[in-house]
C-alpha cells in the first residue's frame, strides 16, 4: 500500500525517532529467543572443542529447531502488526485530508466575513441609521450584529480546535510511520536471522545425517514425542468421559456449540486433506532405512513446500498447543464423539488454545522443525485413546 502525507509536515519526519512498541507476546518470544541463542552458542562451542557426541549434536539441532520456530512466530506476529499499522496509517491519512478540507472551508468563510466587515464597517451603518432617524431599525441591526459576532466567535473557536486537532493527528501519523519503519527493519532482521538459522541447521544435518548415534537419538526423540502426544490425548479423553458421566448422573442435556446432521465418524473416507502434498511415510510399522530397525508410526507424513497452509479437517476445539523435540510445534484438536486430530512440524501457529475452528480453517503452516526429510506435516487421527490410519479417512 502507498500513502500520501501532507506536504507541509513531511520535513517533520526527518528528525523523529520512536521506540518499537512490542506486544507482551513478542517480548516473551524475544526473551525465549535470546535464551535459546545462548544455548545454541554453548552447543556450538562444545562441538568446536571436539567434545561432540550424539547428545550435544541432538541438543544443537533441537535448539536450532526451536529458534527457527520462535523466530517464525515473531515474524508472523510482526506481519499481522504491520498489516494493522498499514490500516491505521491509511485511516489517519484520510482523517487528515478531511480535516484539512474542513479547515479550508472555515478559513474561507471567516475571510469572507472579515472582508465584509472592513468594507462595511459598523460606524458607517450607525451614521446611516441615525441620519434616517430609524431607531427601530438600529435596534434590529444591533441584535443582528450580536448574532453575527457570536457566530464569528464560534467559527474562530472551531477553526482553532480543528487546527489543534490537525497538529495532533499529524504528530500521531508521524509516530505511526516511524513505528512502521522500525517494524519493517525488525522484520528484515528477523527474516535474515531465520535464513541463517535454517542454513546452519542444514549444514549440521548434512554432516551427521548418516551418523548412527544421532539417528538413534532422533528415533528416541520421536518416540518420546509420540508418548507425550498419547499422554495429552489420554488426559483430555479422561476429562471428557468424566464430564459425560457427571452430566449423565445429573440427567442434564448437552447442547452442542454447532448443530449439524453428521458426526466425525460419518466423514470416514471423505475428510479434506490437512495440507496439499504427497504422503512419504505411511501409518503403522516402518523399517528405518539406515538403522534397519522397526518403528511404529502413529500417523502419516505429508511432504509439502515450506509455509504451505495447514487446515483443520473438521470443526472442533483446539485442546493443546505445545512444542516437542522431534516434532516441533504441535496442535491437537478435539472433535465430537471422542475423536482427535494431531498436526506437527508446524512453522506458524495461527490459533489459540480453546479456540473453536471450522472445517478448512487455517491453523498453521508446514515447517521442518524436528524433520530429517525437509518440510513435512505429520498428521494423526485418534478415536478415544486409539490411533487410526489417516489414509482410511482422507478423501
Amino acid at each position: 500500500m502507498t500513502y500520501q502525507t501532507p506536504k507541509y509536515f513531511l520535513l517533520a519526519l526527518l528528525g523523529v525517532s520512536f521506540a518499537f512498541a512490542a506486544t507482551p507476546d513478542t517480548e516473551k518470544s524475544q526473551k525465549e529467543l535470546e535464551a535459546l541463542q545462548k544455548e545454541i552458542a554453548r552447543y556450538e562451542q562444545e562441538l568446536s572443542q571436539k567434545k561432540a557426541n550424539e547428545k550435544s549434536t541432538s541438543n544443537l539441532i533441537a535448539g536450532l529447531d526451536r529458534e527457527i520456530d520462535v523466530t517464525s512466530s515473531l515474524l508472523f506476529t510482526l506481519r499481522k502488526d504491520l498489516n494493522q499499522q498499514e490500516i491505521q496509517i491509511k485511516s489517519r491519512t484520510q482523517q487528515l485530508t478531511e480535516l484539512e478540507e474542513q479547515i479550508e472551508k472555515l478559513r474561507a468563510l471567516i475571510k469572507k466575513r472579515l472582508i465584509t466587515f472592513y468594507k462595511h464597517g459598523r460606524r458607517r451603518d450607525y451614521e446611516m441609521l441615525l441620519t434616517n432617524g430609524s431607531w427601530e431599525k438600529a435596534n434590529i441591526w444591533l441584535k443582528y450584529q450580536k448574532l453575527v459576532a457570536h457566530n464569528d466567535r464560534r467559527n474562530f473557536e472551531s477553526l482553532s480546535e480543528k487546527v489543534e486537532l490537525l497538529h495532533s493527528e499529524q504528530r500521531q501519523l508521524n509516530q505511526d510511520i516511524a513505528q512502521k519503519e522500525q517494524m519493517l527493519d525488525e522484520q528484515e532482521r528477523r527474516t535474515e536471522q531465520l535464513k541463517a538459522s535454517r542454513t546452519k541447521r542444514q549444514n549440521v544435518l548434512q554432516v551427521i545425517r548418516k551418523d548412527r548415534a544421532y539417528l538413534e537419538q532422533h528415533v528416541q526423540e520421536l518416540e518420546n514425542a509420540q508418548q507425550r502426544i498419547r499422554g495429552l490425548i489420554e488426559s483430555r479423553e479422561k476429562e471428557r468421559t468424566d464430564k459425560q458421566r457427571q452430566i449423565s448422573h445429573k440427567k442434564e442435556s448437552v447442547i452442542p456449540r454447532v448443530t449439524r446432521d453428521y458426526s466425525f465418524a460419518n466423514l470416514r473416507g471423505h475428510l479434506p486433506w490437512p495440507t496439499n502434498g504427497n504422503i512419504i511415510s505411511h501409518f503403522g510399522k516402518q523399517r528405518h532405512p539406515t538403522l534397519n530397525t522397526v518403528t511404529e508410526n502413529l500417523g502419516i507424513e505429508i511432504r509439502a513446500p515450506l509455509g504451505t497452509p495447514v487446515q483443520s479437517v473438521d470443526a472442533g476445539q483446539v485442546q493443546t498447543i505445545t512444542w516437542q523435540r522431534g516434532r516441533g510445534n504441535i496442535i491437537i484438536i478435539s472433535h465430537d464423539e471422542g475423536y482427535y486430530t494431531v498436526y506437527t512440524h508446524l512453522a506458524d501457529i495461527r490459533v489459540n488454545v480453546l479456540d473453536y475452528v471450522e472445517t478448512g480453517q487455517v491453523i498453521g503452516t508446514v515447517g521442518d522443525s524436528g524433520s530429517l526429510n525437509g518440510p513435512v506435516l505429520h498428521f494423526q487421527i485418534w478415536k478415544n485413546t486409539d490411533n487410526l490410519d489417516p489414509e482410511d479417512w482422507l478423501g
